[in-house]
C-alpha cells in the first residue's frame, strides 16, 4: 500500500512539493535560528509559516516587471536607466563587480544573455531651485532630487521565467533573514536592559543610603535622580525585560521565526510608486506642466524593527554588452 501511495504521489508531483516544502522549511531554521533544530517538533511548527512565506514570496515574484535592457544601447535609449546610474562607469563597475553575473558567464553553457535582480539604495532629498512651471522660469521652488546608490546585481540566470523562481527563493531567505534579525535585536535589547535594570537597583541602594556602592557599569545618563522616578523607570524595564524573556530560549526563538512566517506581510513589504524625474533625477509635476521621465520602482521593506530599504529592479545584459561597455570605460 505504501509502494502504490508513494507512486501515486511521484506521478502527480506531490512528493516534488512536499521535497520544496522541506526545504523552504529547513531554510527558515537555518538562516534564523539554526538551535531550533534541536527542538522536538521544529518542523511540524513551522509548517504554516513555510506554506504561507513561499505563498506570499510567490505573489511578490508573479508581479515582477519586464527586465530593463542595461547594454549600452538600452542605456542610451531608454532614459530610465540613465535616471538608476550616475553615469556609465557606475553601470559598468556594477556590472563587472558581480559576482554572481560573472560566474554565470564563466559557464558557456549558460549562453549569451543573463537575467538578474538589481538592487539599489533610493534617496530622496528636498532643496530650492529653478523650475519651468506653465511655460514661468520660477526661482526658489521646493524641489525632491533622487538618486540611487549601492547597486549590485544578483540572482543572475538564463530567463525572465528563471529569475521569478529565484525571486521566490530571494524574498523567502529575506523573510527568513528578517526572523535571524529579529532575533538578533531582541537578544540584544535583553541584554542592554539587564544591565540598565542593574544601573537602577545600584542608584536606588546608594539613594536608600542602606550601602555604599561602587558602580563599575558603563555610566547612564538617562537615569532619574530621585527615588519616585527611579522605581518607576525599574517597573518600566522590568516589564520589557518580561516581555522580550522569551526570546532567550530556544522555544522563544522558535516562535519569533513562527510570527514571521506565519504573517510574512507584515515583515516584508513591497511599495510601488511612479516617480515624474528630468534628467539630473529631480522630481517633475506633469500636472503642473512639467515634462518629466516616468520611472515605476518597486521599493521592499524588510523588518518591522529598524526596517531597511532596498530598491528591486529585473534587467537584462549580454556577454557583448558587457564586452562593449569593458572595452568603452576599463
Amino acid at each position: 500500500m505504501n509502494t502504490l501511495w508513494q507512486w501515486i504521489t511521484s506521478l502527480l508531483g506531490l512528493n516534488d512539493d512536499k521535497r520544496e516544502l522541506d526545504d523552504f522549511i529547513r531554510t527558515l531554521a537555518r538562516v534564523a535560528e539554526p538551535k531550533i533544530e534541536l527542538l522536538p517538533g521544529w518542523r511540524r511548527s513551522l509548517l504554516v509559516g513555510a506554506r504561507q512565506s513561499r505563498a506570499y514570496a510567490e505573489k511578490l515574484a508573479s508581479g515582477l516587471a519586464p527586465a530593463l535592457d542595461l547594454s549600452p544601447q538600452g542605456y542610451n535609449a531608454d532614459r530610465r536607466v540613465g535616471l538608476m546610474f550616475a553615469n556609465p562607469e557606475v553601470l559598468y563597475q556594477t556590472l563587472n563587480g558581480s559576482e554572481a553575473l560573472r560566474d554565470y558567464f564563466l559557464r558557456a553553457a549558460n549562453g549569451d544573455e543573463a537575467y538578474g535582480l538589481l538592487v539599489m539604495q533610493c534617496q530622496q532629498k528636498s532643496h530650492f531651485g529653478s523650475a519651468l512651471r506653465n511655460g514661468q522660469l520660477l526661482d526658489d521652488v521646493a524641489q525632491t532630487a533622487v538618486s540611487f546608490s549601492g547597486h549590485r546585481l544578483v540572482a543572475v540566470c538564463r530567463n525572465e521565467a528563471e529569475l521569478k523562481l529565484e525571486a521566490v527563493q530571494r524574498a523567502f531567505h529575506a523573510l527568513a533573514t528578517v526572523a535571524a534579525r529579529r532575533i538578533e535585536l531582541q537578544t540584544a535589547r535583553l541584554q542592554a536592559l539587564g544591565t540598565e535594570k542593574m544601573q537602577l537597583e545600584l542608584k536606588l541602594a546608594t539613594l536608600s543610603g542602606k550601602a555604599l556602592v561602587v558602580d563599575a557599569t558603563p555610566e547612564n545618563d538617562r537615569l532619574p535622580d530621585t527615588r519616585e522616578a527611579l522605581l518607576a523607570y525599574l517597573a518600566e524595564v522590568n516589564q520589557e525585560l518580561q516581555t522580550l524573556s522569551a526570546v532567550a530560549t530556544l522555544e522563544g526563538k522558535l516562535a519569533e521565526v513562527q510570527r514571521v512566517s506565519n504573517a510574512p506581510e507584515h515583515y516584508l513589504a513591497v511599495r510601488s510608486e511612479q516617480l515624474f524625474l528630468d534628467r539630473m533625477g529631480i522630481v517633475r509635476s506633469p500636472s503642473e506642466g512639467e515634462d518629466g521621465i516616468p520611472l515605476d520602482i518597486e521599493t521592499m521593506t524588510f523588518g518591522r524593527i529598524e526596517p531597511v530599504e532596498r530598491v528591486i529592479m529585473p534587467v537584462r545584459i549580454t556577454r557583448q554588452a558587457l564586452a562593449a561597455w569593458r572595452e568603452r570605460l576599463a
